[in-house]
């Protein structure tokens, strides 16, 4: 009840401004017509008082029922209001969302890109690499055939300088040697010249080839006649002539002294 009111308060104030004229408009005429009392019917009394309490009715059922239109005009208003606030709300929301989908989209997007960007300049860092790596071996693997080029070059000319020393060394070794080695078996065939004694009965002229063992000492260890001069005496001669001579001169270089160690020479007194 107090709702109602609250909800009417203006409708309320109304029928009891109506209710409260109405009577003090009874009361007045009650007043008026009591000194000439004059007496009304009954019926009519009954008949006034039913006519005015129907109209009061009437009129506050009118207005009791604009009230509930008006209540229920406010309620669809409200209950209106409030779907259309409910709407609003929920398009926010949903624009909201979709915003906020285009901006997580977006930031993959941005992400992705920035990650294929990323591995893009990652891919061609390592292929400028690969290639510098690639261009840098070649370059080593230049250098290193080159290299090795010249040093093949150098040993060769070293080679072949090396082999034209030892064939200068072998030749002036050789020369030396030859020269070592005439001189010595020239002074052997003089040192056996001197020591060989001419037997009575050999005749001038006679020759013979002898072969001579020696050590590095020069001592005699053997000595034979490989061709005879057709006279025994003299070949006898001969080798006694060679042990007589023992040492002979032979060269102190080892390396010669191989060609002393057995010797063959030809034996002609007066030669030498």
């Amino acid at each position: 009840m107090l709702d109602w009111i609250k909800d009417n308060s203006t409708a309320f104030a109304i029928a009891i401004v109506f209710h409260v004229v109405f009577l003090a408009a009874l009361l007045v005429n009650w007043q008026m017509d009591k000194p000439d009392k004059i007496v009304l019917e009954q019926g009519d009394i009954i008949q006034v008082s039913s006519v005015d309490a129907n109209s009061y009715d009437a009129e506050v059922k009118k207005l009791e029922q604009q009230k509930k239109a008006e209540r229920q005009k406010k309620v669809q208003a409200k209950r209106k209001a409030e779907e259309l606030a409910k709407q609003k709300k929920q398009e926010a929301i949903r624009k909201k969302k979709e915003k906020q989908r285009k901006a997580d989209a977006l930031k993959r997007k941005k992400a992705a890109d920035a990650k294929k960007k990323k591995e893009a300049l990652k891919k061609a860092e390592l292929q400028k690499k690969a290639q510098q790596e690639k261009r840098r071996l070649e370059e080593k693997k230049k250098q290193q055939a080159a290299e090795q080029k010249r040093k093949a070059e150098e040993d060769k000319k070293r080679q072949a300088e090396l082999k034209r020393k030892e064939q200068r060394d072998r030749a002036e070794r050789e020369r030396r040697s030859k020269g070592i080695i005439n001189r010595h078996v020239a002074l052997i065939q003089q040192k056996i010249d001197r020591s060989w004694r001419q037997p009575l009965d050999v005749p001038s002229g006679l020759q013979c080839k002898i072969q001579i063992v020696l050590l590095p000492s020069g001592n005699v260890v053997s000595v034979k006649v490989v061709e005879s001069s057709g006279h025994a005496s003299f070949d006898r001669s001969v080798e006694t002539a060679v042990r007589r001579a023992s040492p002979l001169p032979v060269p102190t270089d080892s390396v010669i002294f191989k060609q002393f160690e057995v010797m063959r020479l030809r034996f002609e007194p007066g030669s030498f």
